[in-house]
């Protein structure tokens, strides 16, 4: 995977997250589509991405992130202890990739709202 391929999926699962919310505030009490987004949606999409649960593409996801240290800066070193005693490397770097991952698609979605909102 090349940095072009990961940001087109960034934006694509961003965007369909946004639909994704949109299509069940229709139906919904939710006023604000990034509390929706938040309370559940980004991590359940983020969590069975297929860049996330094949082992095979998390350095390729770590590589091309703007985020990989989200997990050590956010849950700190004892979490990368934790994650390597608990799985191995396979798990470390898995855990790693789905924070990068989640970090950069919650930043695109934000970016991609407020240039709904300001059109």
């Amino acid at each position: 995977m090349n940095n072009i391929e990961y940001d087109k999926e960034v934006r694509d699962t961003a965007t369909n997250i946004i639909d994704e919310a949109r299509d069940q505030l229709a139906d919904s009490d939710y006023t604000d589509i990034e509390e929706l987004i938040n309370d559940y949606l980004l991590h359940e999409t983020i969590d069975s991405h297929q860049w996330v649960i094949y082992y095979s593409y998390n350095l390729d996801v770590i590589q091309n992130s703007d985020n990989a240290d989200y997990y050590i800066d956010n849950f700190g070193a004892e979490s990368l202890e934790s994650s390597l005693k608990q799985g191995g490397l396979n798990a470390l770097h898995c855990h790693i990739a789905f924070w990068a991952l989640y970090a950069d698609v919650q930043e695109e979605i934000s970016n991609q709202i407020e240039q709904q909102a300001a059109a």
